[in-house]
This record gives C-alpha cells, structure tokens and sequence, in this order.
C-alpha cells in the first residue's frame, strides 16, 4: 500500500541542493485511467515498469491506494506505449532522505509541464501522513486536490494553479 502526501513547491525555495540528491529521469504514460495502469521508463531505459494502483478500501482515497509494481521488458513497454492514452509525462525526480527517518521525492517535470514541481512523501501509516506538518518552504497541499495527480496530468493536461 502506498500512503502519500503531495506539496506543490518552487524549486528556487527548496531548502538544499538539489543536485546533492539522488537524481533519477523518468518518463510515464498511463495505459488506463480506471483502474489505474501506468508504465514508466526510468533512466532512459535501465528500467521499465508497470504499476497498477486501486483503492484502498477502509482508508482515504485520496491519501491511500493499493499499489502492484513489478518490472518489464524494453519491448513490452513499448507495445504498452502503443495503448498509452494522453499525455506522457516527463520529469526528473530527485531524492532525499531527511533528518526524521523520511524520503523527500521531489518531482520537477519537463516539457509541456514546465515550471511544475512536486515533493511527494510516503508514510508508514495515514495517522502519520495526515499528522505531519507542511514543510515551510511548500506553496501549499495538493494532496486532495485530484487535478494534480499524474494521472490527471496525463488525462486533462496541466492543472489550474489557483
């Protein structure tokens, strides 16, 4: 199960080096939106994956979701690629692990989606994830705004920034 929070940042107001972080490119595209089937390359071809999220039933939607991943060929990823269904997106993400035992994954997307940026954090439980305080230098929580989701990325293209 994945239990996450999403921030939508500025990179210019992250409060370290991003290039000190553990740097990885991926590039992502949905091959169903319900439920959700998404397949990635990762690092332009060191990996490829395919995930399958549901509900988690008994939890917050929009914090929870059931998550399968397991790893593919080069050659079925792109007979996946074939059936993908709007957007692929782009993105460099960089990771950091931070004083309190967490993982910072900070999203910087490229292409039609620059100039957006996300910092993900993945808790053990949602007591945890909905207890934890908004890191000071975050714009604000998108966490249960479904129209920055990546999914929703994909599907309707960038999202209203308010």
């Amino acid at each position: 199960m994945e239990i996450e929070r999403k921030w939508l940042i500025k990179t210019e107001k992250v409060p370290f080096d991003l290039d000190s972080c553990e740097k990885v490119h991926i590039e992502q595209a949905y091959v169903s939106f319900s439920p959700t089937i998404r397949i990635r390359n990762v690092d332009r071809g060191r990996v490829f994956l395919l995930t399958v999220k549901t509900k988690a039933h008994g939890f917050d939607p929009e914090l929870a979701k059931n998550e399968y991943e397991t790893q593919i060929t080069k050659e079925e990823y792109h007979q996946l690629m074939e059936n993908a269904r709007g957007n692929v997106i782009s993105k460099t993400r960089y990771v950091r692990r931070v004083n309190d035992g967490l993982i910072y994954e900070i999203d910087v997307f490229e292409g039609e989606f620059s100039g957006l940026a996300y910092l993900e954090i993945e808790f053990q439980d949602s007591t945890t994830a909905a207890s934890y305080p908004d890191p000071e230098w975050v714009e604000r929580d998108v966490t249960y705004f479904p129209e920055f989701k990546n999914s929703a990325l994909a599907k309707y293209g960038m999202p209203p920034m308010r």
